[in-house]
């Protein structure tokens, strides 16, 4: 019988609903291992179906560009000093980009809105809870302690623990703010701001520099077509820097003048987990430049350079990709990406639900931007959220092209 409720193609029903699962789980850090496995499960029966196998398969343009960078990933790894794992482990990574890029597509079609009808609203409903259970823990914090640093950091260890928290702040901020403000009206974008206020006070109670950075951009996306708004949001801003140059004096600009002087302060900056992680990937780039030290070798290789410890990722995505899949890696990595990107540009306006594709993509920029002091886009267990929103923008665009044919010749009123 058809299902007149969720107005689902019946060819995509089963797929909605894991979906559903994946993403209303791992936007919130839930059982990224067993969701690894679900997802994988789906594609392979969705697979079977010739009808499913076309529409998985139909981005051929993605499909060259991951044959290419993971070919150069194979060479790569072949040529390094862990051969096996290596190898397999570059071949694994074409999966993992794959399979939810392509899979987030059937919740995302002319015939299928459940990304947009189901996903994002019901998502949008536990983030909140979510949010709010994160303000209010650290509020009691606040009342037992007082004001101090070591509410903070008492509030996001014991709370929080996990490095990947504000990426889904990031995801759940942006995704939020465009379902609330898709309902037109004047009082709906005020909700919508005061949404982004809390997510972004949650993201500074993590503690997390990149986060903050990542959620500031985000937001400065998401309000460049309200100046009012923008304007507010920066002055509240400006106050808080403030704030915390007084609370926690110039702590944070001391690492970075460290850096920029690395002769003078070389051995102090190795006391930093993420300045020392870029400058032990910074010697295997001067060192191998060309083809990298393959595939998951960075902890192998780190400690060559002077960091004192072993580290798993460079805490930039964009050193990372170079440091172990060399030039033509961090090339091939950085054009899927900037593939995505464009494809969002191109299509976000013309969108049915526009607002919502606006939250997606600066949600995903915002991913980027928290990146570069970070790798967790490169960290199997958890790039799951990344390579999603990646299939979910992908997904509008082909929306978009096929209802449109021809972007060129398309105006925005």
């Amino acid at each position: 019988m058809k299902n007149v409720l969720l107005k689902l193609d019946e060819k995509f029903k089963i797929e909605s609903f894991i979906l559903l699962v994946i993403f209303s789980h791992t936007w919130l850090g839930l059982g990224r291992k067993y969701l690894l496995g679900l997802i994988v499960l789906s594609f392979i029966y969705s697979f079977l179906f010739k009808n499913k196998r076309n529409f998985i398969l139909r981005d051929k343009l993605l499909i060259i560009l991951l044959i290419i960078f993971t070919i150069n990933n194979v060479i790569s790894s072949l040529l390094s000093v862990d051969r096996l794992i290596s190898t397999l482990l570059s071949l694994l990574w074409f999966l993992v980009v794959f399979i939810p890029m392509s899979y987030a597509g059937f919740s995302v079609n002319k015939k299928n809105e459940v990304f947009c009808r189901w996903i994002v609203p019901i998502t949008f409903i536990i983030s909140l809870i979510f949010v709010l259970y994160l303000i209010a823990s650290f509020s009691i914090n606040l009342f037992k302690y007082g004001f101090t640093s070591e509410v903070f950091k008492r509030y996001s260890f014991y709370t929080l623990g996990k490095a990947t928290t504000p990426d889904y702040l990031v995801m759940i901020g942006g995704i939020g703010y465009g379902f609330i403000i898709q309902n037109k009206g004047e009082k709906y974008r005020w909700f919508g701001f005061l949404y982004l206020l809390f997510c972004f006070f949650g993201i500074v109670l993590v503690y997390d520099r990149g986060g903050v950075m990542a959620f500031f951009i985000m937001i400065l996306l998401l309000l460049s077509f309200d100046y009012k708004r923008l304007i507010i949001f920066m002055v509240l801003a400006g106050f808080f820097i403030i704030a915390s140059l007084v609370f926690e004096p110039l702590e944070k600009i001391r690492y970075l003048y460290q850096y920029i002087n690395l002769k003078k302060y070389g051995e102090r900056l190795f006391t930093h987990t993420q300045l020392a992680a870029f400058n032990g990937a910074w010697g295997m780039i001067k060192d191998h430049w060309l083809m990298g030290v393959g595939t998951n070798n960075f902890s192998k290789f780190v400690k060559q350079y002077g960091t004192g410890k072993g580290y798993s990722y460079a805490h930039n995505f964009i050193l990372q990709f170079w440091a172990e899949n060399g030039f033509f890696g961090m090339i091939f990595g950085l054009s899927i990406i900037g593939l995505v990107i464009y494809r969002w540009i191109k299509s976000w306006r013309l969108y049915k639900y526009k607002n919502i594709a606006l939250g997606v993509g600066a949600s995903f920029i915002g991913m980027l931007v928290g990146n570069l002091t970070n790798s967790t886009i490169w960290i199997m267990t958890i790039a799951l959220p990344f390579w999603l929103l990646a299939g979910v923008l992908s997904a509008i665009y082909f929306i978009v092209k096929e209802e449109t044919g021809n972007f060129e010749h398309t105006v925005v009123v």
